[in-house]
């Protein structure tokens, strides 16, 4: 069975972790990758489980990479 503090923080971190367009606004959630939010570094998406999934671009929206917004 799972805690409540983990379904918790797990909530928490769907609704605060995102990327945003600094010029129109727009949101997306960040990417998944084995089953976990990936992380932002060195201005790339970067899987922290596993070396095969690794690095991949910051999505763009109006033409310049997102920002990340997170708790």
């Amino acid at each position: 069975m799972v805690s409540l503090g983990k379904v918790i923080r797990l909530v928490l971190k769907k609704m605060f972790n995102k990327l945003v367009c600094s010029i129109c606004g727009s949101e997306r959630s960040v990417p998944v990758c084995c089953d976990k939010s990936m992380m932002v570094k060195d201005d790339y998406l970067l899987c922290c489980c596993s070396e095969e999934c690794g690095y991949q671009p910051i999505p763009e929206c109006c033409g310049k990479k997102m920002d990340y917004a997170g708790y």
